[in-house]
C-alpha cells in the first residue's frame, strides 16, 4: 500500500492517492485522452487562486477543441480546488492542477465518460538562483496547428516535449527550445520563452506553436502596465536568442526559470538578470494581493466542507 498521504479530489468526492484510479482499458489510459490546467495559488493577506477565470475559460476551450462534453461548470472545477486544498490542510502557496480524463472504454473518438480529477501540491519557499537553467536547441520540430492544437493543454501534446527534454538531457542541457516549421522560436518543452532585448521583453506569437499561456500573458502585462517596459510579440530566430541580454522561461507550474546559456552561449547578463527580478517581484506583489488594480485576477478561498470518500456528491 501507498504512503503517500495526498488526498485526491475525483469524481465529486475526496478520496485517498492509492484510490484515485482510472481503467487500464480507459481511452484516457491508452490514447492519453484528456485535458487539464495548472493553476497557481498563492498567500498574500489571504488566499488566492491566481487568474482562475482565465484558466477555466482556457480549460473549456481544451475541451471544445478535444471535441469532448462541456459536462463541468467553473462552480464544479472551483468547488473541487477549495476541498482538495482544505482536504490536504494547504493554507499557503500551491499548485493546482485539474484535470478531464476519458474513462469509457474504445478507440481515439470515444468522448465519454468523463472523470474530473484534482490534486494540489504545496510550494516550498525558494529564490530564481535556484531555478536556473541552460538550454540547447532541440532536433526536434514543435507541433503545429495542422497537426494538433498547441494552443490547448491536452495531455498528448506533451509527448512533443517529453522527445525534446529527453534529447536535451542526453546532450548536458537542463531544457530545451523548440522551433517551429518555419524554423522559428516556438516554446520550451513545458514552458514559454521570454527574452530581453535591447530593453524590451520580447516572446513569439501564439502563432508560432505555443500554449496560449496565461503566466506569459501576466508577464506581458505586468512589463507594460505596471513597470513601463516595452514589450514585442513577434517571430524570432534562433540566433536571436543567444545574443539577449536576459532570458526566461515561465509557466504556472514552474513559474520563472531564469536561463543562463543557450546552445552553450552565456547570455550577456548573469542569471537571474536585473529585469528578470523587477519582472518576478512585480508578479508575486501581483499574485498575493498587493497590488489593488490587479484584484480581479485573484479569487479568495471559500472553505467548504470535503466529502468523505465513498459519499455520493450530490
Amino acid at each position: 500500500m501507498s504512503t503517500n498521504k495526498t488526498k485526491i479530489f475525483m469524481d465529486g468526492k475526496i478520496v485517498s492517492w492509492e484510490s484515485a484510479t482510472i481503467h487500464v482499458a480507459s481511452t484516457g489510459a491508452k490514447y492519453g485522452a484528456n485535458v487539464f490546467e495548472g493553476i497557481c495559488c498563492y498567500h498574500g493577506d489571504q488566499q488566492y487562486l491566481f487568474r482562475l477565470r482565465e484558466h477555466l475559460d482556457r480549460l473549456h476551450e481544451s475541451v471544445d477543441l478535444m471535441r469532448l462534453p462541456q459536462q463541468y461548470s467553473d462552480g464544479d472545477f472551483e468547488d473541487a480546488i477549495w476541498q482538495t486544498l482544505r482536504a490536504n490542510g494547504i493554507a499557503g502557496d500551491a499548485h493546482i492542477r485539474i484535470s478531464i480524463i476519458v474513462t469509457g472504454e474504445g478507440l481515439y473518438d470515444v468522448s465519454g465518460p468523463l472523470a474530473l480529477v484534482c490534486t494540489a501540491t504545496p510550494r516550498g519557499p525558494g529564490t530564481l538562483s535556484d531555478r536556473t537553467v541552460n538550454l540547447g536547441f532541440s532536433s526536434w520540430r514543435r507541433i503545429d496547428d495542422a497537426s494538433m492544437p498547441p494552443r490547448i493543454k491536452a495531455g498528448p501534446n506533451y509527448h512533443n516535449g517529453r522527445f525534446a527534454l529527453m534529447d536535451a538531457k542526453r546532450h548536458g542541457y537542463d531544457e530545451a527550445l523548440l522551433l517551429n516549421s518555419a524554423g522559428m522560436v516556438s516554446e520550451s518543452t513545458n514552458s514559454c520563452f521570454m527574452m530581453i532585448r535591447r530593453g524590451a521583453l520580447v516572446t513569439p506569437p501564439v502563432s508560432a506553436g505555443i500554449l496560449d499561456s496565461i503566466t506569459r500573458d501576466t508577464f506581458l502585462k505586468i512589463a507594460a502596465d505596471e513597470l513601463g517596459i516595452p514589450v514585442e510579440v513577434r517571430e524570432v530566430d534562433r540566433t536571436e536568442t543567444a545574443i539577449a541580454e536576459e532570458a526566461f522561461l515561465c509557466n504556472s507550474f514552474q513559474e520563472v526559470r531564469p536561463v543562463t546559456s543557450i546552445d552553450g552561449i552565456k547570455l550577456k547578463r548573469a542569471a537571474p538578470g536585473p529585469v528578470t527580478l523587477r519582472l518576478w517581484d512585480a508578479y508575486e506583489n501581483v499574485a498575493r494581493g498587493h497590488i489593488s488594480k490587479y484584484r480581479d485576477w485573484l479569487t479568495a478561498r471559500v472553505d467548504v466542507q470535503p466529502q468523505a470518500a465513498g459519499t455520493a456528491a450530490e
